[in-house]
């Protein structure tokens, strides 16, 4: 961004740094036509400025409405016309089949049950084409804040806790293996299990899984 999030902060009332997460620019070595794009959990909308700048036609969604409110003041201000925001829940919403070329997923997992996962997997990995091309990330076994909950709480599904801040209603930490396991049917084109940096700097660091994979049919 050409403005600095100072002025981004106190212009729109972001709440977070207003740039794109790196699993999101690596996605672009990956994405080879299309220009559908459906972002899930969009946030206050960093990601999908950054695609809708690319030349997508992004339609992105979020449950929370404070966030929406600011990314659509940004968008308004900053002519972005290649952008529909809606105030949707992840689990809820109507996938259409064979619909986006892409399909944009970064820590929405992680504010849901595992057994909501479970039933929002198979309507969102048929919405994409086949030959398009799904990110997602969450927040996994590694993450330090597990063993908080652990000691802390009962957990209530498989790696599922009751949340501890307001964000969100629950927090999912996913399983070893499981990001992989669950996309076994499309084509892998990256795959990482590890620790990362806390993008927002709240935290020192975050385990996470990251995929990009493509729809193989």
């Amino acid at each position: 961004m050409s403005v600095s999030p100072e002025i981004l902060k106190k212009r729109y009332g972001f709440k977070f740094p207003f740039k794109p997460d790196p699993l999101v620019r690596k996605s672009l070595h990956y994405i080879n036509g299309g220009k559908r794009l459906l972002d899930i959990g969009c946030g206050e909308g960093p990601d999908s400025v950054f695609f809708a700048k690319k030349g997508f036609q992004v339609t992105a969604f979020d449950a929370n409405g404070s966030y929406l409110k600011r990314f659509r003041k940004f968008c308004t201000h900053h002519n972005l016309r290649g952008i529909t925001i809606q105030c949707r829940d992840a689990i809820k919403y109507r996938y259409p089949r064979n619909y986006y070329d892409v399909i944009n997923c970064l820590l929405v997992i992680c504010c849901m049950k595992r057994s909501e996962f479970d039933r929002m997997l198979k309507p969102l990995k048929q919405s994409v084409k086949p030959g398009g091309i799904i990110i997602i990330s969450a927040r996994n076994y590694l993450d330090p804040d597990l063993n908080g909950y652990r000691s802390s709480q009962k957990m209530i599904e498989p790696n599922t806790f009751r949340h501890k801040e307001d964000c969100c209603k629950f927090a999912y930490f996913i399983e070893k293996g499981l990001l992989r396991k669950v996309f076994s049917d499309f084509e892998i084109l990256y795959y990482f299990e590890g620790y990362v940096p806390c993008k927002y700097k709240e935290h020192p660091k975050h385990g996470d899984s990251n995929i990009i994979c493509r729809r193989k049919y």
